[in-house]
């Protein structure tokens, strides 16, 4: 007869890490005056553009872009304009956390 494991202990684990993965996002945030959101953005972004950094060939390459092909209902410009407007944000967080050290 098996007996039934309780995942509790798990559980608490994985809460206990999200309680304190959440301490340290929002005492980042407050330390460069930021939204806890915007950084986490910065590290995903940062860990995008790490794996991009990554060299692959060409087939790798086209199955990646055939993979993510997705139609996009902004103009140009506007996706120039958002571009921009991420790039500054992300340079402001990065700059904010390498004088605090963090990076």
């Amino acid at each position: 007869m098996k007996t039934k494991e309780k995942p509790v202990g798990r559980v608490a684990v994985k809460l206990s890490d999200r309680r304190v993965f959440e301490s340290i996002v929002d005492g980042l945030a407050r330390a460069i005056k930021e939204k806890p959101e915007d950084v986490v953005w910065f590290f995903q972004v940062k860990e995008l553009m790490r794996s991009m950094d990554e060299p692959m060939d060409d087939s790798e390459a086209w199955d990646a872009i055939l993979e993510d092909n997705k139609a996009v209902e902004m103009s140009t410009g506007a996706l120039i304009e958002t571009a921009r407007e991420r790039l500054k944000k992300f340079r402001r967080i990065e700059r904010k956390l390498k004088k605090l050290g963090v990076i």
